[in-house]
Order: structure tokens, then sequence, then C-alpha cells
């Protein structure tokens, strides 16, 4: 048995729940810590707060080349969701999760960004965007992870 970490409706965000040992569980963990770990900001990226922190992970000082763990999904945090958010998005997730394959746990990843829509109760959510990793596993086989992220939409 090992610990997972799973979106809970009720924290509104990640939570940590039991599950089994296996390689996909790994690769969910993996992907939920690349992606909503905030990475460094660089120089020239614009911090959506207007001050001087440019966040990151603690554990980036152990890192080469001064390499990040994580996203840069926090600095579209007040973003209006335009298709040149959606776009940066789609980078922001590529950088994060281009690990994977840069070490040999995934042979390729493709990734799908796309605003909210309404579901089958008619309910979008107009400040959330989704996103879906397919992943091929080193074995050929291809396995799809989805994830969320919320941002203010600009307000």
């Amino acid at each position: 048995m090992m610990i997972s970490l799973a979106y809970s409706n009720a924290l509104g965000g990640l939570d940590i729940v039991p599950t089994t040992d296996d390689a996909l569980t790994w690769l969910d963990n993996a992907i939920s810590i690349s992606l909503f770990t905030d990475a460094r900001a660089s120089d020239d990226d614009l911090l959506p707060d207007g001050s001087q922190d440019k966040r990151g992970y603690w554990g980036d000082m152990d890192l080469p080349d001064k390499q990040s763990l994580g996203s840069k999904l926090w600095l579209l945090s007040r973003s209006k969701i335009t298709q040149e958010t959606l776009n940066a998005m789609h980078d922001y997730l590529t950088q994060a999760v281009q690990w994977l394959i840069d070490e040999g746990h995934l042979q390729a990843i493709n990734i799908k960004v796309e605003r909210d829509r309404a579901t089958q109760q008619g309910v979008g959510d107009p400040n959330r965007v989704n996103f879906r990793l397919d992943c091929q596993l080193n074995n050929g086989e291809w396995v799809s992870v989805f994830r969320a992220h919320d941002i203010t939409n600009g307000e």
C-alpha cells in the first residue's frame, strides 16, 4: 500500500489518500507533483500579483543548471482565459512533465488543454481549464491523466 495525491472536491485541491502500489499510481503522483508544485519564475516572467516573489520549490537548490521542479501554472492565476492563456498553459504543462520522457519513465506525452464546458447538469465553471495528458508507457500502452486548474479569469 502507498499513498497517492487525489483531487478532493471538499478541499478544492489535492489530498493524500491510500492506494495500491503500482506504476500507474507512481505516474499519477509524479504528474500531480510536477503540475502543482510552483516552479521558480524566470527573470523575464510577468508575476501575477506584481510582487517580486518568484516562488519556487526549496528542493530546487539541489537541481543542476537552475532547473526548477514543478510548473509555472501559478503565473496564470489572474489571467483571462483566452487562446493565448490556453497556449501558455500548454507550454507550462509540457515543460513541467518533460522530465518524465527525458529520464525514460515515458516514451511520449500528448497534452490537450481546453476551457471547462457545461457538464451533463448544464453547469460549467468559467474559471476552470481542463487538461488531459495522454502518456505512452514504455511498453507502448497509452494511459490518460486528467487534471483541472482554476484561475480567477482576470478578476
